[in-house]
């Protein structure tokens, strides 16, 4: 039910059915380089079957394959960890259970399975002893907002499409994500 926008009754997000751990380690630039859309470039891969995780492991990408064509190439999937340190364009490899490969290209960068509904944030870690607890996040508006003063073990009851590295917050200021073990709900 996707129901009307600004309808907070259409997908109350009051208990989550699904997580996904985010890496928040390290990174350069605006974003986490989270991969939130993939598209299928070639599938040589042998010893398929569903369901089926396998990881990228340069950029930490964990797809979960859910059918597979009549012949055993992939026919769907979903991200089941974004990873992070992707851009747009980058081609990640997936190495087959038996032997061959599947590679995807990056299409978008964000948090997966936000395209209707944004993610609510679970916060485990302030960012340690110096951390201000700070977070910045693009909202499913598509506006950006910086977080200050998040402690350690805080649920944000936001409605978030991106977990941003860096953000201007209302003073005109650059900040920095510092949290760390952030999860988002779904």
């Amino acid at each position: 039910m996707k129901g009307l926008e600004g309808n907070e009754a259409a997908q109350p997000r009051v208990f989550a059915h699904d997580a996904i751990q985010l890496d928040t380690s390290g990174s350069s630039g605006a974003t986490y380089g989270f991969a939130k859309s993939l598209e299928l470039k070639t599938d040589t891969a042998v010893g398929l079957t569903a369901p089926l995780e396998i990881t990228n492991s340069a950029k930490g990408v964990v797809i979960r394959i859910l059918s597979l064509k009549d012949n055993g190439s992939l026919a769907t999937f979903d991200i089941v960890n974004p990873g992070a340190g992707c851009a747009v364009g980058d081609t990640l490899t997936f190495n087959g259970p038996t032997s061959g490969t599947i590679t995807m290209d990056v299409e978008e960068l964000g948090l997966p399975g936000t395209d209707e509904r944004g993610a609510c944030i679970f916060v485990g870690d302030k960012g340690g002893a110096s951390g201000t607890g700070t977070m910045c996040v693009e909202l499913e508006s598509g506006k950006k907002a910086v977080f200050k003063g998040i402690t350690s073990g805080s649920f944000l009851p936001v409605l978030a499409r991106n977990i941003l590295r860096q953000a201007t917050d209302g003073a005109g200021s650059t900040a920095t994500t510092d949290v760390t073990s952030v999860i988002a709900l779904y």
